[in-house]
């Protein structure tokens, strides 16, 4: 038995030191399927992975959105700031995850994602293609089951307008919203 109080704190330390080093991150996957017309009019499905490996605190999600609420334009330039919360792949595209907000639902939750990059023409031709101007971000936006299973949508050339809420609300390029089926959820160390 240690006596010593300085001796007992020192080898607490290396113990939660020991766990806490022998804990793996886990990071949320969502996969699903999207499905939609390319810029040549041919219909295109491609897989879709949202790694989430955290989400903001609470305090910074709503100060990003007072800071870019009034100047919707500033959203880029404020979200390329932030840390990688994770990414969204699709079609050999990967664009960082700098938004992530995750709300309960009645069975299950709701995930939003943005990214300061846009995916583009995923699926298409014209997968290097920029997007238009003022349409520089990705929007992702799952609902998922308790179960596991869910659907989404995701604007891949999109601006966002910011409600009174402090919730972002995507303008998609060409208004046309882009479905994801088949999402399911898993978490990997």
């Amino acid at each position: 038995m240690i006596r010593n109080p300085r001796m007992q704190w020192f080898v607490s330390g290396l113990g939660m030191c020991a766990f806490f080093a022998g804990q793996a991150l886990a990071a949320d996957v969502y996969q699903g399927t999207v499905k939609f017309k390319n810029a040549a009019g041919k219909q295109v499905t491609t897989a879709l992975t949202v790694t989430l490996d955290r989400t903001m605190p609470d305090e910074e999600r709503l100060a990003t959105a007072q800071l870019v609420k009034s100047n919707p334009d500033s959203a880029k330039s404020v979200l390329a700031g932030k840390p990688q919360l994770g990414v969204i792949e699709a079609d050999e595209r990967r664009v960082p995850i700098r938004y992530a907000y995750v709300s309960p639902l009645d069975d299950g939750e709701n995930l939003i994602v943005i990214s300061d990059e846009p995916m583009g023409f995923i699926g298409g031709a014209k997968k290097s293609a920029s997007s238009k101007q003022g349409f520089d971000l990705t929007y992702a936006m799952i609902s998922i089951k308790a179960s596991g299973q869910g659907k989404g949508e995701i604007g891949p050339a999109s601006k966002i307008k910011w409600m009174e809420s402090g919730a972002p609300a995507p303008v998609r390029y060409g208004n046309e919203i882009v479905w994801i089926g088949n999402v399911t959820k898993t978490t990997q160390p």
